[in-house]
């Protein structure tokens, strides 16, 4: 059953991801900011590919040693800290700021919203992706008595969900230069919380922003070419949040 369902959803899951950071990547590229900030930014690659212009400053955070030093090669000024804590940037500091999948890695969700929105200058945007506990995919777990599979995640380790795609496998990102103890390994190879599309919404109108807009894309495990038609009619039901928000002007 694990390999049919493998079989079944496996491209539609790739391809919605990838359609996810699109999303993403579009966006901040047609906002056009003069400074940028890409939370949890990897090797830099992913979003430096939609940039059409670079932006006057253009700032990442990554706590990953590998990627944040692949990141500087790109010429991106890197910081790595607590992001559960507060961020060593000014007020009204980034046009925008963007960070896809990593608000599910974190435990203080709430001061993580609050501290994008302190640091967006007025006017500025947010854009972020995540996965959605109550996709159909999460749901269908727990009928079953498993684990959704967005939180089989556990610090490294896929536990809980026998169907899911990296059942009984480490996390596939190199994380040796963090050690287990370090108290950043939870976030970096972990997911501590996991939003509904409702619970984004209520979270970013608590945090202040405006213009909020969130939705779900992928699914599964309904097959793609039955499931795209599909994600308008049913926005809380994607397996991929797409959030976008704004500081008041």
């Amino acid at each position: 059953m694990s390999q049919l369902l493998k079989n079944t959803v496996y491209k539609y899951y790739a391809s919605s991801c990838d359609q996810s950071y699109h999303w993403a990547g579009e966006l901040i590229a047609s906002l056009k900011p003069k400074s940028l900030l890409d939370v949890g930014c990897g090797d830099g690659s992913r979003l430096l590919n939609y940039l059409k212009h670079h932006p006057e400053k253009f700032w990442g955070v990554e706590g990953n040693p590998p990627l944040a030093r692949a990141a500087r090669e790109r010429g991106m000024e890197i910081s790595a800290f607590d992001l559960n804590g507060r961020w060593p940037y000014p007020d009204n500091s980034f046009d925008a700021i963007h960070s896809s999948q990593v608000i599910e890695h974190v435990h203080n969700t709430r001061l993580f919203l609050c501290e994008i929105f302190r640091a967006l200058a007025p006017g500025g945007t947010a854009v972020l992706t995540s996965e959605n506990l109550t996709s159909l995919l999460n749901l269908g777990a727990m009928v079953l008595g498993y684990t959704p599979f967005s939180s089989q995640n556990v610090c490294g380790w896929y536990v809980g969900n026998p169907l899911g795609l990296h059942a009984s496998e480490d996390f596939p990102v190199d994380v040796s230069g963090v050690p287990l103890d370090d108290s950043s390994f939870s976030g970096i190879a972990g997911h501590n919380r996991i939003l509904s599309v409702a619970q984004a919404r209520d979270l970013f109108a608590k945090a202040g922003f405006t213009g909020i807009e969130v939705r779900s894309i992928g699914l599964m495990p309904l097959p793609r070419w039955l499931g795209r038609p599909l994600e308008g009619l049913m926005p809380r039901r994607g397996h991929w949040l797409l959030m976008r928000a704004s500081k008041p002007a």
